[in-house]
């Protein structure tokens, strides 16, 4: 194989890559608290043209590049806010992530469809326990208890029987300094990385009660995308039949035998 068709076959890699994240990416336009996730291209450049390059020389130059895939990252803008009028529904309005006890460790995410199992303890929709600002798990009264939270994240417990409420404890929110390159865990939770910086205590949090944050896919964005990655695709099927007809020419015309 030449080198234009490893060129184009590394160009069909790449949109083989593009297209299952964007095929991810709608499949999930109805997740509450879904983040789109975008991917990270680069040229892989020939040694003759890095030799050009660190030479100095400032000719153009025709040579190999290779596109190839640098990684991912995560579309971090915030989706529409949905009122859903349950108590333990809770939206994060502007920046911040609730903070999940997971078996593999604390995980971050910006679902907050939360409810009670059977102990009275607050949980995401994978059982696993929402912490606080101590990272404990959240226990609540579930016998006639009316839960309020504060935009803070103050959660209190009252019922017909309390002329106020009976404090529980404060939803821990954090941020980060680049939240685009935090790491997937699931759908809608989140690992800290290197690149993402530690998690830091979000000190104004601003939480909406009886709410959630719908997906930010994009639908028609997404499909248009979708268009576009197959007619690319195609078309270095295209190139690399070219190719291969350009090869048996040569071979069967150009090298024949006189």
């Amino acid at each position: 194989m030449d080198g234009g068709s490893y060129i184009a076959l590394s160009g069909i890699l790449s949109e083989e890559k593009k297209m299952s994240m964007a095929t991810n990416n709608l499949s999930n336009v109805n997740t509450i608290g879904y983040k789109s996730s975008n991917v990270l291209f680069g040229e892989f450049l020939s040694q003759k043209a890095v030799s050009i390059l660190n030479s100095g020389s400032k000719k153009p130059f025709v040579d190999k590049a290779y596109p190839i895939t640098l990684g991912s990252y995560v579309n971090t803008s915030q989706g529409a806010v949905k009122k859903t009028g349950n108590r333990l529904d809770l939206a994060i309005s502007g920046s911040g992530y609730f903070a999940i006890q997971t078996p593999d460790g604390i995980k971050y995410t910006r679902n907050g469809v939360f409810s009670l199992n059977e102990a009275g303890e607050l949980v995401n929709q994978n059982g696993f326990p929402v912490l606080d600002t101590d990272e404990k798990p959240i226990f609540l009264n579930k016998e006639g208890a009316d839960v309020t939270v504060t935009r803070a994240g103050i959660i209190n417990l009252k019922n017909s029987t309390m002329s106020g409420g009976i404090y529980q404890g404060k939803i821990l929110m954090v941020n980060f300094k680049d939240s685009e390159y935090l790491s997937k865990y699931g759908d809608t939770m989140f690992s800290a990385t290197k690149d993402s910086g530690v998690p830091v205590k979000n000190q104004d949090p601003d939480i909406l009660q009886g709410y959630v944050e719908e997906s930010n896919v994009n639908e028609i964005k997404s499909m248009v995308g979708m268009i576009n990655i197959s007619r690319v695709y195609n078309d270095m099927i295209e190139i690399i039949k070219s190719y291969g007809s350009v090869n048996n020419a040569a071979i069967n015309i150009v090298g024949a035998a006189v």
